[in-house]
């Protein structure tokens, strides 16, 4: 069985397989270089190899009013770092805007549900990025929410 991938290419985002055996998170994998971190590809790169997937759900995001240019540039560059992967390895993937997403996999539910959401549709997931985290990581639930709305468009 080959895997449906969900990505959150953000610095702070995250990885997400799903096949019938269950689902298998990330965080996305970076690596410090100075005082700053960049995303890690050949981690990106091994993570998918080992996944087998039949398709990456990449999410496709644009600048965001008040956004600084830093940080814009920094989160293109993962974006399309992610997709070159993708092409590299002869990856199908689809871009999904987070409007398509967020609409169908939070239908009905108040801003902000996504790891309520998510924690529905895999109780057992745990949605830490390490021992030490307190709290759900975001990155890692939007790619699984990405990734089962790519489950779903495929009919799978």
């Amino acid at each position: 069985m080959r895997w449906i991938i969900g990505i959150d290419p953000g610095l702070d985002g995250g990885l997400a397989a799903i096949s019938p055996e269950g689902l298998h998170l990330a965080a996305m994998p970076t690596a410090a270089v100075g005082k700053h971190r960049q995303i890690d590809e050949q981690a990106i790169v091994s993570w998918l190899l080992a996944h087998h997937p039949a398709v990456v759900f990449i999410e496709h995001v644009g600048a965001r009013p008040g956004q600084g240019v830093v940080s814009m540039f920094t989160f293109g560059t993962g974006w399309g770092l992610v997709r070159g992967i993708c092409a590299g390895m002869a990856l199908p993937y689809e871009m999904v805007r987070p409007q398509e997403w967020q609409g169908k996999m939070l239908a009905g539910q108040p801003k902000g549900a996504e790891y309520l959401v998510a924690s529905r549709l895999w109780p057992s997931a745990d949605w830490k990025a390490s021992d030490r985290a307190q709290k759900a990581h975001e990155g890692m639930v939007d790619a699984a929410l990405i990734a089962e709305y790519g489950r779903r468009q495929l009919g799978c």
